[in-house]
């Protein structure tokens, strides 16, 4: 690794050297990190060999006839449906994704209320806005030929809109020409965009049985959102909200899998693939939120009980620990303690089961599992423009097993009558309905399929395929052969090829022999047959005029794939990644697992990506024979090394425990998932050994007694994480995260706590915990649930943990502080209702004056609130909104310090912002701020 580091420099230093530049001189490139005066073409969104394959397994041989009494699907009869249906797909799939975003669920309903209010002000009726085009276009995909034929699309406004755009352009052109300038003018055209269309099914009801839509999807992409002038307002409004959490910007198709996982509060949740975590946020706004106000105790003055902490959380699992801290600052907006992140591949999920409940009624200890498995994403190339050019089936078809092992996992986990989502963000029944099948397949009944769509209201979903073609991609025409053949055939290498055989010819003094010549020219002549490009691979891709099944194989084959009827018809060297578990089950097996109840989302449908889920209901135990193969798959993935399961004597509870350094995790396989589009994971689990592998260490085999005493003070190891194959011994970028364990707190630290905040006897101290990195810098407040079923049970001892819980205290560095200690504001909702001491409460008035940068005086204050102020000490304390002093729901707190003669608010800018249109809301802000919260002077 070091030497190809320095290789690479010396290159670099060398290019430097020729040019004249200093190689440290960086003023050639842009913010971006673009060089700057290099032409960059725009991405040409075409595929010969992704439209051929789609196009032979039927994508297009059904339609959504929206025009219907009853809106559904039918089957393109002949070739023009095929080829009209085919337009259609392709020309969404070209066109930029529009942006969409939700309310979160948790809030107040006022709140809610008064965002969807806000945002209709912005995008509630239809608006006229310029957009700027990028100076470059192409002719396959360029953005000025996606917004014409966007502009045609609709026939109310292209006869007026098209002549306009001309002239525009034709204006632009001229006054270029006139400048003689050599950079190209920027063009703008100027549309009319819709308003904002709601997305039915994400949704909520109040206590009154009123249904709130929370979802929107918007006419226009973020490009466009960030850079138009005219959308600046609703730009800077979504920014707002989304740094603060009380909306998160995500795919519409991404919204489905948890609102078909009927998730409900006080449930326990996994989500086994969870980062960058916006389906992990819906998920926890559901279990989580913010606990709920009980009246009753609060009028009896119980302030401790007029709350409740979340009684159920989300477990949000991640193989790779880099995307699990930025997880981390996903979920940090919602500012909730119902999640537990981890990092581990989901097909070691450690499971937490007893021993005893295995295979019984008790198994699993999940209400929920969502399993949003790695996949070659090609349902996400509206926003992932390089799928275009990576995409190949090969990929697909070696992510396949990865994706059953963590499915698998998942089942075992569920609790029976709970439910599993499996999803991908990929059109390819490779990594779709073959999953799906051979999961019912192997579990033999304990895993049925529902269908979620009476429950969806507003959703565009195609069934699921119960027969497919199962193609495979020969070496001829792929990335890594044209590759390899450029390198060997350019012009540098043809002239040192002939430099070197005019030099043998002079030692040897003689021709070479000519059946070595000949042997030269037969292989050199089978290298350009195997590199020709086939008639079909042109950009764009032109469609077929028939659509018969001959003439669309006739395609496939002349680009390259291999069809297979059956899995015995698979040549022996590629059964490792054409697998039997890849061909569509049989008539009889079609007809029980009832694929059709899968959802199909294409981009035509709904102006969205690509999307497919599944809904899985467990009604019985997994067999024996099934958890055998889940970890057959499992040890497969690690290159056949077992994983050895061993008992945690201390807890009470069966543990895994890999004994397998990380130098030896590397599969040396050649069918090892480990390509550009793969996400092969390694981790523990409760894998059994096989008869043919080892028992002991692989490493250093130890006599059978020497293990027995050894294993009596086993101590768990954790499961490694990161993909196979990778170097994970690197350091550590600095970030104020860690994956410590959480530990008790001493108790030395609570006196002065208790003392200086006049905490009640009934707070919960045995919820507060540290990280286990030496000082308690921080002290995190854990809810119950978590850390009673979690960490009491030993989950840290398996499995990395990243983070968890809310920051209540932290190590206060001020130096003419008294205590140790001062309150944080993420966690505040839940010290609060236990203070006595140092807790204020604010008129609506004194509470927004105290959101200030800087230091406050105090005669900025009513006099009753000066008063209060001057009774108390330096040091930390709290104000609280009157009116809402018990409300952990709003959370109207504020966390002060007192100087000797100011006052400095503790809160960042994000959450003031939260807080600035919570009072909105509640219309006890004042009109001056409204009017610069609107943006006027």
């Amino acid at each position: 690794m070091a030497r190809s580091k320095w290789n690479r420099k010396r290159k670099a230093e060398e290019r430097a050297a020729k040019s004249g530049k200093d190689p440290r001189d960086k003023d050639d490139v842009n913010a971006a990190g673009y060089k700057l005066h290099q032409d960059y073409s725009v991405a040409k969104t075409s595929n010969p060999k992704m439209e051929a394959y789609y196009s032979l397994l039927g994508l297009h041989s059904t339609r959504f006839d929206a025009g219907a009494a009853a809106a559904s699907f039918v089957t393109c009869v002949t070739d023009e449906e095929k080829t009209a249906e085919r337009e259609r797909f392709m020309s969404s799939l070209r066109a930029i994704l529009p942006a969409s975003f939700r309310i979160d669920r948790s809030l107040d309903v006022s709140v809610q209320n008064k965002l969807i209010e806000e945002m209709n002000e912005f995008v509630g009726k239809e608006t006229e806005v310029q957009i700027e085009l990028p100076t470059r276009s192409d002719a396959v995909g360029g953005k000025m030929s996606l917004m014409n034929g966007a502009a045609s699309q609709s026939q109310s406004n292209s006869e007026l809109q098209q002549p306009q755009q001309q002239e525009q352009q034709q204006q632009q052109q001229q006054q270029q020409q006139q400048q003689g300038s050599d950079t190209p003018a920027v063009t703008t055209i100027t549309r009319k965009i819709a308003p904002a269309k709601p997305i039915p099914f994400i949704s909520a009801t109040d206590s009154t049985g009123y249904t709130l839509t929370l979802g929107y999807q918007l006419s226009v992409d973020r490009r466009t959102l960030r850079r138009n002038l005219s959308l600046s307002s609703l730009h800077e409004w979504l920014k707002t909200h989304t740094d603060c959490g009380h909306i998160t910007r995500q795919e519409t198709v991404s919204m489905i899998p948890p609102v078909v996982l009927d998730v409900r509060p006080g449930m326990t949740v996994l989500d086994m693939c969870a980062a960058p975590g916006s389906k992990t946020c819906q998920l926890v706004e559901v279990v989580g939120g913010f606990g709920n106000r009980d009246t009753e105790n609060e009028k009896d003055g119980k302030n401790e009980q007029c709350c409740r902490e979340p009684e159920g959380y989300v477990i949000a699992n991640d193989a790779d620990a880099k995307r699990a801290y930025m997880l981390v600052t996903q979920l940090r907006r919602l500012q909730s303690p119902s999640v537990f992140v981890t990092s581990c591949d989901g097909q070691y999920f450690p499971i937490l089961d007893a021993k005893e409940d295995r295979g019984t009624e008790r198994e699993g200890m999940f209400d929920r599992v969502l399993c949003d498995v790695p996949c070659s994403g090609d349902g996400t190339v509206r926003k992932n423009p390089g799928i275009w050019r990576h995409w190949n089936q090969n990929g697909a078809l070696a992510l396949h097993p990865l994706q059953l092992s963590i499915a698998l996992r998942g089942a075992r986990v569920t609790r029976l009558n709970g439910y599993m989502v499996y999803s991908t963000c990929s059109m390819n029944p490779v990594e779709n309905e073959s999953v799906v099948a051979e999961l019912l397949r192997i579990t033999n009944g304990s895993l049925v399929l529902e269908d979620p769509r009476p429950r969806m209201e507003g959703l565009i979903a195609r069934p699921g395929w119960s027969t497919w073609k199962v193609l495979r991609e020969e070496k001829r025409g792929s990335a890594k052969a044209n590759k390899d053949y450029k390198k060997k055939n350019s012009p540098k290498m043809i002239a040192k090829r002939k430099e070197w055989a005019e030099k043998r010819e002079k030692e040897n003094c003689c021709s070479p022999p000519k059946e070595r010549q000949d042997a030269n020219d037969a292989q050199k002549n089978e290298e350009e047959e195997i590199f020709e490009r086939s008639p079909y691979h042109t950009l764009p891709y032109i469609a077929p005029d028939t659509w018969d099944d001959a003439t669309l194989r006739v395609r496939t084959t002349s680009l390259g794939f291999v069809e297979y009827d059956t899995y015995a018809d698979v040549e022996p060297e590629w059964r490792r990644r054409v697998r039997a578990s890849c061909f569509p089950p049989t008539e009889a097996e079609a007809k029980q697992f009832q694929l059709h109840k899968c959802l199909r989302c294409l981009p035509h449908d709904m102006d969205t990506g690509g999307f497919f889920v599944a809904l899985f209901k467990k009604i019985k135990p997994l067999s024996h024979d099934a958890t055998e193969r889940m970890n057959q798959m499992a040890r497969e993935s690690r290159g056949g090394i077992d994983v050895d399961a061993h008992l945690n004597s201390k807890g009470g509870h069966d543990t895994e425990n890999n004994d397998v350094e990380s130098s030896s995790i590397i599969d040396k396989s050649d069918d090892v998932i480990n390509d550009e589009n793969g996400e092969s994971k390694i981790e523990q689990g409760d894998v059994q050994p096989t008869s043919g592998g080892p028992k002991n260490n692989c490493h250093n085999p130890e006599p059978l007694e020497d293990k027995k005493k050894e294993d009596e003070e086993e101590t768990i190891q954790k499961a490694p994480t990161g993909k196979v194959g990778m170097n994970h011994n690197k350091q550590k970028k600095k970030t104020d995260l860690s994956n410590e364990d959480f530990v008790p707190l001493d108790e030395s630290i609570w006196p002065p706590i208790v003392e200086q905040f006049g905490l009640s006897p009934h707070f919960p101290k045995e919820q507060y915990m540290a990280r286990a990195s030496g000082e308690a810098k921080v002290l995190y407040f854990i809810t119950k649930a978590i850390k009673e079923q979690l960490i009491d049970r030993g989950i840290q001892n398996r499995i990395t943990v990243i983070n968890s819980g809310l920051k209540a205290f932290e190590r206060c560095s001020i130096q003419d502080a008294r205590a140790k200690y001062r309150i944080s504001q993420e966690g505040i909702q839940f010290v609060v209702p236990y203070m006595t001491k140092r807790l204020l409460v604010a008129t609506a008035d004194d509470f927004y004056k105290c959101i200030a940068v800087g230091f406050i005086e105090f005669n900025v204050f009513s006099d009753v609130f000066q008063s209060k102020i001057s009774d108390l000490e330096p040091g930390s304390f709290v104000v609280a909104l009157e009116g809402h002093e018990y409300d952990v729901g709003k959370k109207m707190f504020l966390v002060m310090w007192k100087r000797k003669n100011a006052l400095e608010c503790f809160v960042t800018k994000v959450e003031i912002d939260g807080i600035v249109s919570k009072l909105r809301a509640l219309g006890l802000v004042a009109p001056k701020v409204s009017a610069v919260l609107e943006g006027e002077p």
